[in-house]
């Protein structure tokens, strides 16, 4: 677990125009209070911050663990963004969910409006972020094994059996980042692939 420090009180700022791109906030209600955990991947550090009632009072690196009266909350940033949250009692655990104004809300109210179009997309995602990686990974494989230093301290280089053109590598990477992305929305993660 990350380390864990005192908050320094701040208010929690609404998200605003585009801050839903590099901001995420998932909330809960515990103990009369509103708990809500925010990353900002603009800051550059994998750091989550706690606020009670709108107000800082903890802040820690990924993976983050806050007690809280009777419970903790659990958080974890995969993919450059808090993709689990969740409250943690006696009772069970419980997940926090996207707070208005997030990029992961308005997925999952899309989600809820149009079921089938949402699965359609989540479908088409997949599919693209899969076939990025079929497609790109030995070509960066190949890359780096030929590299001078690491095929000396290899002592062997890979020869991809895939040859795209620049520019379809390009398109095919824009692509599979685009389709990483919506399933980060949906707090969907394969280890290695949605990167």
């Amino acid at each position: 677990m990350g380390r864990t420090k005192p908050g320094d009180g701040r208010a929690l700022r609404p998200m605003r125009h585009v801050q839903f791109l590099w901001r995420t906030q998932l909330g809960i209600d515990h103990d009369g209070s509103r708990w809500v955990v925010e990353q900002d991947s603009a800051d550059g550090e994998e750091r989550i911050e706690l606020y009670r009632d709108g107000v800082q009072v903890a802040k820690a690196t990924s993976p983050a663990r806050f007690e809280l009266p009777g419970a903790r909350i659990e958080a974890r940033i995969a993919s450059g963004r808090v993709r689990r949250a969740r409250l943690v009692t006696s009772s069970g655990a419980r997940r926090m969910t996207p707070e208005r104004g997030t990029a992961e809300h308005g997925r999952a109210r899309f989600a809820e409006r149009f079921p089938v179009a949402s699965a359609v997309v989540a479908a088409v995602s997949f599919t693209i972020v899969v076939g990025a990686a079929i497609l790109e990974l030995p070509q960066l494989v190949e890359l780096v094994t030929n590299l001078e230093p690491v095929r000396d301290r290899l002592g062997w280089s890979f020869v991809s059996p895939i040859r795209l053109p620049a520019d379809w590598n390009v398109g095919i990477t824009i692509a599979g980042v685009v389709a990483s992305i919506e399933r980060g929305w949906r707090f969907k993660h394969i280890p290695f692939v949605d990167e």
